[in-house]
C-alpha cells in the first residue's frame, strides 16, 4: 500500500515553495512523499533564513562601523550586506543542504539492502568534497564570530587605540595643549582689561550726569548741611512721639483710667494731672524749638544751594557736552568687550578641536589607526590582558559559530530518514543508468549492430534488465552494477564489410 494512501498528499502553498527554494528541494518530488517531509524541509528552510538574517544585521552593523560615519545612513552598505548574505544562503543551500539530501538518500537505500554508492572511491571523493565544504562553512563562521566580537567589545577597542594614539602623539599633545592654552588666556586677560576700561568709563559718565542734575550735590558745605538736617528730623520725630505719648498720659488720669504704670486712676484733676499737663507744655515745647532749628538749617541749605548753583554753571555746561561723548565710548567699549566675551567662550568650548587640529596639522602626527587590522590586534591584547575576558571571546567566537553555521550543523550531523531523500537519490541513479543505457544503444546504432533490450551492452552487465530475472528483494542479495560501455573509442563512421 502507498504510504500516500495512508497520509495524504502535502497541500503547498506559496510560503511552502519560498521553504522549498531556500532549502534547495524539488516540488515535484515532494508532492509524492509523506507530509513529514515537507514538515522537514521547512525546518531546514527557516534555519537557513534564520542564518540569513542574522549574517545580513551583522554585515549591516560591521559595514556600518568601519565605512559610515556616525548618525550616517547608507543604503549601499544595507543592500550589499544584504546581497552577501543572500549569496552565503544559496551557497550554503547548493554546496551542503542540497548535496546532502543526495547523501542521505544514498544511505537509507543502502539501508534499503542496495548499495548506490559507487565504490570506495565515491565515498572518498564525496567525503573530500563535504569536507572542503564543511571547511568553507567554517571558515566564514569564524570570520563572523571575529565580527561579533568586534562589535560587541566596540568600546573597549575604540578606548585602546585611543589611548595607544595619545601614546604616540604625547610630545604634540603637550605642545598642542600649551599654544591653545597661552591663546585663552590672552583672551582672558583682554576681557579683564576690557572689564576695567568700561568701570572706569562708568564712573565718570555717573559723575557726569550728576553734574548735570546738582552740580553741587557733593560741595562739603551741602553735605554737612544736609547731615545736620537729617539728625534735626531724627530728633523732631522723636519730640513729636514724646509729646503724643504725655498727651495720652495727662488724658488718662483726667479720667482715672489706669492704662500704664503711674496713672493714679482718680477721677479729675490731682497732683498728677497737673504734673502731666507741665510735661506736655514742655514736650511742646522742644518739640517747637527743634521745628525752629529744622526750619533754619533748610534755609541755610537753599541759600547754599543757590550761591553753589550760580558758581558752577559755566561745569555744568561742560559736563553736558562731555557727556555724549562718553557715552558713546562705553557703548562702543560695551560692544567690544561682548565681542571679547564671546571669542573667549568659543575658543574655551573648542578648546579640545582646536588641540586635535593643531596635533593632526603636526608634521610628527602619527594617524589614528582603527582599521579592522587594528581592532583585531586591540581584541588581541584585551584578551591576553586578562584570561576571563579572553574566555567570554571565546564563548561569542562559539556562540557566533553555531549561529552562523546552525543549518548546515543541523544537516550535516543529524540523519532524518525522509522518503524524499530516498526518491532524490533514486532518481538521479535511475537517470544515469537510463542515459548509460541510452548511449549503448547509440553506439550499437552506429557500429551496424541491432540494439535489443533484453541484450546486455557487454559482458559486464548485470541487473534485472539483462536477463530477464527480478532484482534484488532483500538485504542479502547481490546489488546490481551499472552498465559499462566497451572498451575503445566508437568509430565515427561504421566500418565497411567485405
Amino acid at each position: 500500500m502507498n504510504i500516500l494512501e495512508l497520509q495524504g498528499a502535502p497541500k503547498i502553498n506559496w510560503l511552502d515553495r519560498v521553504a522549498m527554494q531556500a532549502a534547495f528541494a524539488d516540488e515535484a518530488t515532494l508532492r509524492i512523499c509523506p507530509p513529514a517531509d515537507l514538515q522537514h524541509v521547512k525546518a531546514t528552510a527557516a534555519l537557513l533564513i534564520g542564518t540569513t538574517i542574522y549574517q545580513a544585521l551583522l554585515f549591516t552593523l560591521i559595514a556600518y562601523s568601519l565605512f559610515a560615519s556616525p548618525g550616517q545612513w547608507r543604503l549601499d552598505l544595507v543592500l550589499g550586506a544584504a546581497f552577501l548574505a543572500l549569496f552565503i544562503q544559496r551557497i550554503d543551500a547548493f554546496c551542503v543542504i542540497g548535496s546532502q539530501w543526495h547523501l542521505s538518500g544514498i544511505e537509507e537505500i543502502k539501508r534499503g539492502g542496495l548499495d548506490i554508492y559507487g565504490g570506495l572511491k565515491a565515498r572518498i571523493k564525496a567525503g573530500v568534497f563535504l569536507a572542503l565544504r564543511i571547511l568553507l562553512s567554517i571558515g566564514l563562521a569564524q570570520l563572523t564570530a571575529v565580527f561579533v566580537s568586534l562589535l560587541v567589545f566596540h568600546a573597549d577597542i575604540a578606548a585602546r587605540n585611543q589611548a595607544r594614539y595619545l601614546e604616540r602623539n604625547r610630545p604634540l599633545t603637550a605642545e598642542a595643549t600649551t599654544l591653545v592654552d597661552g591663546e585663552i588666556r590672552r583672551a582672558t586677560e583682554a576681557v579683564t582689561d576690557q572689564g576695567a576700561r568700561i568701570a572706569a568709563l562708568s564712573t565718570q559718565v555717573t559723575a557726569l550726569r550728576q553734574e548735570q542734575i546738582d552740580p553741587a550735590a557733593d560741595a562739603p558745605e551741602m553735605q554737612q548741611t544736609q547731615q545736620e538736617i537729617t539728625q534735626l528730623l531724627d530728633q523732631r520725630t522723636k519730640a513729636d512721639d514724646a509729646v503724643r505719648s504725655a498727651e495720652a498720659f495727662a488724658a488718662d488720669e483726667l479720667a482715672g483710667i489706669k492704662r500704664v504704670a503711674g496713672n493714679s486712676g482718680v477721677i479729675g484733676i490731682g497732683p498728677k494731672r497737673r504734673a502731666a499737663e507741665e510735661e506736655v507744655a514742655n514736650t511742646k515745647a522742644h518739640a517747637q524749638e527743634i521745628g525752629n532749628m529744622l526750619d533754619a538749617a533748610r534755609a541755610r541749605l537753599d541759600a547754599l544751594h543757590d550761591r553753589l548753583a550760580s558758581a558752577n554753571e559755566a561745569a555744568k555746561q561742560q559736563s553736558r557736552d562731555q557727556l555724549p561723548v562718553f557715552e558713546n565710548s562705553l557703548a562702543a567699549e560695551n560692544t567690544k568687550l561682548s565681542a571679547l566675551k564671546d571669542q573667549l567662550a568659543a575658543q574655551i568650548r573648542g578648546r579640545n578641536d582646536a588641540i586635535r587640529e593643531a596635533i593632526e596639522h603636526s608634521p610628527n602626527h602619527v594617524p589614528l589607526d582603527n582599521g579592522f587590522l587594528a581592532r583585531i590586534s586591540a581584541l588581541e591584547g584585551i584578551a591576553q590582558d586578562d584570561p576571563k575576558i579572553a574566555l567570554v571571546i571565546l564563548l561569542i567566537d562559539v556562540t557566533s559559530f553555531g549561529f552562523e553555521l546552525a543549518a548546515v550543523l543541523a544537516k550535516v550531523t543529524s540523519f532524518v530518514p525522509t522518503t524524499y531523500s530516498a526518491l532524490i537519490a533514486r532518481d538521479a541513479y535511475l537517470r544515469a543508468v537510463n542515459i548509460a543505457d541510452e548511449i549503448v544503444r547509440e553506439i550499437d546504432l552506429c557500429v551496424g549492430k541491432t540494439p535489443l533490450r533484453s541484450q546486455p551492452s557487454n559482458d559486464n552487465e548485470r541487473g534485472p534488465w539483462s536477463n530477464g530475472k527480478p532484482g534484488p528483494s532483500g538485504p542479502g542479495d547481490p546489488a546490481p552494477q551499472p552498465p559499462k560501455r566497451p572498451r575503445g573509442r566508437p568509430r565515427k563512421y561504421p566500418r565497411e564489410e567485405a
